[in-house]
């Protein structure tokens, strides 16, 4: 009994397990969002940083490759004027000759019908004695330069004379190759941090809804624990109850049928007949205890009986044995008194409910039974202007093992709970309970009912 009486605490502990659990999780979750939140903001930094290096990058090769045309164009004045040596030329060329020679960086060739000067090309070791080779390699890189067109500067060495042209090609240099080299590889790199932003925000995208399953999941676990722990117990109850009931019917029933035949006996003497039939009336007793107590876990008949006329029987049954004090009232509205009962079983409901009342009443007050209706159900009312039920208890009235007696093991209102749930298919609950106005126990039948249930 002790385990029932404590079942709400077994709740309070199951759900307090299911919060920290949870609480855990999502505290685990919140965690690794915010490391991922971290790291996407260390990567948008570092494709901010990378965007200015691309910037500084593409202003460095045009910078770059401004100065280069401005010494090649420099240049191509350098070999123009050097050109002139000895045509009727007469002046100093050292400074022009310099020029040309400090160009140690930008491949160039220059051509007029075939290439006459180059400089700065890397031409490799096997061709270089070898002039046919030598001139094929020449003409390759020089149809790479001539590609590119802003890339040429002519060199008119003679104004005057038609085909004394010279057109100088020049390619990047090597520091322009390398800032090239270096712009692309900071793009991919930007892209790559990009495509890592983008996977790391889509986790934390996905990660947001992840609290709501972690909690769905856990939820419904103790859900199902908790429903089979339910369902195993009631079971467990319910085969404990219908042993008992039947194994109580049994114990009854022989000494009823001893005592039956030695009332039978007396019944033979005239002096004993008034005693005989009081005598009669506690077996009749005995018998219905016995009936109602057989029919406890097995299959019931339901049969159309007058409601009313039941009340009445147990009214007229339960005034002539409890206190002179205590006063019954009934109200009935009813359009139709039949409705479809277990009769037994159902007087053992208002008779329990009733006891109780009188009971709280301490043998002194009313007990009023109002019956009405509406279009699914029936619905009666028994109240009582006894103390109430406490405060504590009253959730779990119903549960076996619950009472507010001193005295008493909790099983008659789970009893009657279980009559009009499980075999009328009806509904028991506590109405209203107070100390001023006492307590009012609903019940609602259905007007309509199987004919038999389990």
């Amino acid at each position: 009994m002790d385990f029932y009486k404590r079942k709400q605490r077994w709740k309070y502990i199951l759900f307090t397990v299911a919060v920290v659990i949870s609480s855990l999780s999502i505290y685990l979750t919140s965690s690794l969002e915010n490391s991922l939140e971290e790291s996407n903001i260390e990567l948008e930094e570092s494709i901010n940083s990378l965007s200015q290096s691309i910037e500084t990058l593409h202003n460095n090769h045009k910078t770059i490759e401004k100065q280069e045309k401005e010494n090649m164009e420099l240049l191509a004045k350098a070999i123009k004027n050097v050109s002139k040596m000895g045509i009727e030329e007469i002046g100093d060329f050292s400074f022009s000759l310099e020029i040309i020679r400090k160009n140690t960086n930008i491949p160039l060739i220059v051509v007029d019908s075939i290439p006459t000067l180059y400089k700065n090309l890397t031409i490799p070791e096997d061709i270089e004695n070898n002039p046919k080779l030598k001139n094929e390699y020449l003409l390759k890189e020089l149809s790479i330069m001539r590609s590119k067109t802003y890339d040429s500067i002519i060199i008119d060495v003679l104004p005057n004379k038609v085909g004394d042209e010279q057109i100088l090609y020049y390619g990047n240099s090597d520091i322009l190759k390398h800032t090239d080299s270096m712009h692309v590889f900071t793009i991919e790199k930007q892209l790559e941090i990009k495509e890592k932003q983008q996977f790391t925000q889509e986790i934390l995208n996905e990660m947001k809804w992840y609290p709501l399953y972690q909690l769905s999941f856990i939820c419904l676990f103790f859900l199902l624990a908790y429903l089979i722990f339910n369902a195993a117990r009631r079971s467990e109850q319910n085969q404990v109850w219908a042993g008992m009931a039947k194994e109580t019917a049994h114990q009854i029933g022989t000494p009823l049928s001893s005592l039956m035949a030695w009332v039978e006996l007396l019944e033979h003497n005239e002096e004993n007949k008034s005693m005989t039939i009081e005598m009669q009336k506690d077996l009749k007793r005995l018998e219905t205890i016995t009936e109602r107590f057989s029919k406890i876990g097995s299959k019931t008949e339901l049969n159309p009986e007058n409601i009313e006329g039941i009340i009445d029987d147990s009214i007229s049954y339960m005034s002539k044995r409890f206190s002179k004090n205590i006063h019954f009232k009934k109200n009935f509205t009813l359009s139709n008194n039949i409705i479809y009962l277990n009769k037994v079983l159902f007087i053992w409901v208002i008779e329990n409910i009733c006891k109780n009342a009188a009971d709280a009443m301490k043998g002194e007050g009313k007990i009023s039974i109002n019956c009405t209706e509406d279009d699914k159900n029936i619905q009666l009312y028994i109240s009582d202007t006894g103390s109430g039920i406490n405060k504590n208890i009253i959730r779990t009235i119903f549960m076996p093992g619950i009472t507010s007696k001193k005295r008493g093991w909790g099983l008659g209102l789970s009893l009657v709970k279980r009559i009009i749930e499980d075999y009328h298919k009806g509904k028991i609950y506590v109405e209203n309970s107070t100390q001023e106005d006492g307590t009012t126990f609903c019940i609602l039948l259905p007007k309509k009912s199987d004919s038999t249930t389990s």
